[in-house]
């Protein structure tokens, strides 16, 4: 277990001794963190922080706006810019890590819809075949706008932790997914076949190497 993990397990079960006001805000600000150009282990740093400040606040009987005032999101990025940033390197290994652990999950869908479906529900709306797999160009083009879009929607769900509106973002899911559906039925090229075996392998490399980067930028 990274050190981060271990950091953000002790987080979950420490915050357990929160009311639900506290722990509300709290999660608030956690979700607003996590799209801060600072790493991992530095917002459960902060998060920890925040959270001891809280358990100290609630057994006085403050409320949260008595700890850090109206303003959590001015409270948040006056804490963020004290926090050191990531470098080059860390944001690159990042990326990577993150991108590949949603191309691994994109891997299984495709993989269910394109493989499984087609195997055992010949009849289903999804064109696939078994065992070589029917790859097209709105695969691969879906491809690169589900990494796109993921990384998009994210950063738009952290950014709008204190809105306290979530029409804007529900049309942009909505709208991210009916452009992935538009393109996958429209471009329809085979570009060719894949063997199931080599599409599991790739992506458990994906989930793999994921997993290995996010160990190198955790140290």
């Amino acid at each position: 277990m990274t050190r981060t993990k271990q950091l953000m397990r002790e987080n979950n079960a420490f915050e357990r001794a929160l009311s639900p006001e506290f722990n509300q805000v709290l999660t608030d600000m956690v979700v607003y963190l996590r799209s801060a150009p600072v790493s991992e282990y530095n917002q459960e740093l902060v998060r920890r922080d925040i959270g001891r400040m809280f358990l100290d606040a609630q057994r006085r009987g403050d409320s949260p706006a008595d700890v850090i005032g109206e303003d959590y999101r001015q409270f948040c990025d006056q804490v963020l810019a004290e926090v050191p940033r990531l470098t080059v390197r860390e944001r690159v290994l990042d990326g990577l890590s993150t991108s590949l652990v949603c191309l691994g999950v994109w891997g299984v869908i495709w993989f269910v819809n394109r493989g499984v479906l087609a195997r055992f529900f010949p009849m289903a709306i999804v064109w696939g075949g078994w065992p070589e797999i029917p790859v097209t160009t709105g695969d691969a083009l879906v491809t690169v706008l589900i990494l796109a879009a993921a990384g998009y929607l994210f950063h738009s769900v952290s950014r709008a932790a204190f809105s306290g509106s979530s029409n804007l973002l529900l049309i942009k899911v909505f709208g991210a997914l009916a452009v992935l559906l538009v393109v996958g039925r429209v471009f329809d090229g085979l570009l060719g076949y894949l063997h199931f075996g080599v599409v599991l392998a790739g992506v458990a490399l994906c989930f793999v190497l994921g997993k290995v980067l996010e160990h190198l930028t955790d140290r």
